[in-house]
């Protein structure tokens, strides 16, 4: 598994920019009237107190308020009591295994990128008992496809966040010098084939070229991670399977080493071509300095993203530089990018049912999910005319006591509120039509259990941060490199991992009818 840490703080960074929420009105309207419809009813059933373990980015003071609000709405309605217990995500996973063996009540968990740990370690409790009744909402509109991606043994184990997860790769490039020189980025498509990504690479090298000539102080591309230019590391249909050591096929029976096929090569001649012809940041195989820094600071004119709406305005508001962005390749959604983020009952529940209650709340009641996006309306937020939240009066991002901005992470983000007065607010049927017609893995459910080849994975990781890169980068010339690359990860044990996670494909397939 790759650093999760790193990579979900990056996501909070991200999103809580471009995927934040509205209510739909219909929505509202509906959990409104359920709500009126039990409101005041004599509730002759024990209310049961259930613990959620809830990260967070930061410690705030409001939580409590959040949760008496909540309350109010859970006690009437559906007779539970939710306690939030705050843990920093960094602490997450380390202090949820504490209190589970401790004996300390928690009840709901949620995955931040740890599902198949979390299986592995039987903290997660089979939903299918309370699926389709207690959780019957969620279910629907979760969906099948979401569904697979914790669905083991035919049993579920987990609600993954519903939000926009077709992240497709993009390139970002300064929109005045495009004007200036009418250079136009019309030609590039959302490449579907490999042959089509070639396509987008070689219109881009025509593209470096002016944008080269017109700006001879700047570069073209600089890393957006560590390393990395993103594009030599996918393609068309591509599931890594959870870290790139052993892919699948593109006919999806095999697992394969990606590093040694036709299409890696190939993507590695043209990130070296353009590292040759300077179109390249000369030190982008090292370099630590953040993408937009050299946007904001005149030393590029754009970089490779990966992301979903609103990528433009983001980038905009990050460096005052405004950008043209384009998807350049179709976004395949896979069990570690759907099961990355999601919800879980634990093994060591106490109120299993009541838990799915709330669960269920989470997915189909906007009400709660702005109380855990925005805190409570009025304190933490107040409605804007166009449809949009925003601080109240006399309250801003320094003083108040809730702000997390985790709308990415709670349940159904597509009923929370957009953030900000002049948004977009038809994000959110664009991120459900991209999740809809994304190309799905043809093994969506299948995760891989590292446990066996910790070793080898260990030796591969020291192996790529010696050649990757390099190679990824450009800066390193594959003609050489790459045969010295490829001999390296075989010493290191590659061949075992991939022997490892084809044996545990073809074992899912089988107890799967695939």
């Amino acid at each position: 598994m790759k650093k999760i840490l790193a990579l979900l703080l990056t996501l909070a960074l991200c999103l809580s920019l471009v995927a934040c929420g509205n209510s739909k009105d219909g929505a509202a309207g509906k959990d409104g009237e359920a709500s009126k419809a039990t409101e005041g009813a004599k509730n002759t059933e024990e209310i049961q107190n259930i613990v959620f373990a809830m990260p967070v980015t930061k410690v705030v003071d409001g939580i409590k308020q959040v949760e008496d609000e909540i309350n109010k709405i859970t006690e009437s309605k559906i007779n539970v009591h939710v306690t939030l217990e705050p843990i920093s995500f960094a602490d997450y996973g380390t202090q949820v295994g504490l209190m589970m063996s401790g004996g300390d009540q928690i009840d709901l968990i949620t995955m931040v990128g740890n599902f198949s740990q979390l299986l592995a370690k039987n903290q997660l409790m089979p939903m299918d008992p309370y699926l389709d009744t207690l959780g019957a909402g969620a279910k629907e509109v979760l969906g099948e496809k979401f569904l697979k991606a914790t669905t083991v043994n035919n049993s579920v184990y987990a609600f993954p966040t519903l939000n926009g997860k077709a992240a497709a790769l993009s390139i970002a490039i300064e929109k005045d010098l495009l004007d200036a020189n009418n250079i136009s980025l019309e030609n590039l498509k959302l490449a579907t084939t490999f042959d089509e990504y070639v396509a987008n690479l070689e219109e881009l090298t025509k593209i470096f070229e002016k944008l080269k000539a017109a700006a001879p102080d700047k570069v073209c591309l600089v890393p957006i991670t560590a390393g990395s230019l993103q594009f030599t590391l996918t393609m068309p249909g591509f599931d890594n399977l959870g870290d790139n050591y052993g892919v699948l096929s593109q006919d999806g029976t095999k697992v394969t080493n990606y590093f040694e096929s036709a299409e890696y090569k190939t993507l590695l001649g043209y990130v070296h071509d353009w590292y040759k012809k300077g179109y390249i940041l000369q030190d982008a195989a090292t370099t630590t300095e953040a993408a937009n820094t050299y946007l904001s600071s005149g030393r590029t004119v754009g970089y490779f993203i990966t992301g979903e709406e609103g990528q433009a305005e983001q980038i905009q508001t990050a460096t005052g530089v405004e950008v043209e962005v384009v998807k350049i390749l179709q976004p395949t959604l896979t069990t570690s990018v759907i099961n990355g983020l999601g919800f879980g009952i634990s093994s060591t529940s106490k109120y299993p049912e009541a838990t799915m209650k709330f669960l269920n709340e989470m997915y189909t009641n906007p009400d709660i999910v702005n109380l855990l996006d925005w805190g409570v309306e009025g304190i933490h937020y107040v409605k804007n005319s166009d449809g949009t939240v925003g601080f109240p009066e006399g309250v801003d991002a320094n003083n108040t006591t809730y702000g997390l901005n985790q709308d990415w992470l709670f349940g159904n983000q597509f009923l929370s509120f957009i953030w900000g007065e002049g948004r977009d607010t038809t994000i959110y049927s664009r991120l459900q039509e991209n999740n809809d017609t994304a190309n799905y893995s043809p093994v969506l459910g299948f995760s891989y259990d590292s446990t066996a080849v910790k070793n080898e994975l260990s030796a591969i990781v020291n192996v790529y941060n010696q050649y990757g890169p390099g190679l990824d980068t450009g800066t390193l010339d594959p003609e050489t490199e790459l045969p010295k690359y490829i001999e390296a990860l075989k010493s290191a044990g590659i061949d075992a991992v991939i022997a490892e996670k084809q044996k545990q494909l073809d074992a899912w397939k089988e107890a799967n009818n695939k």
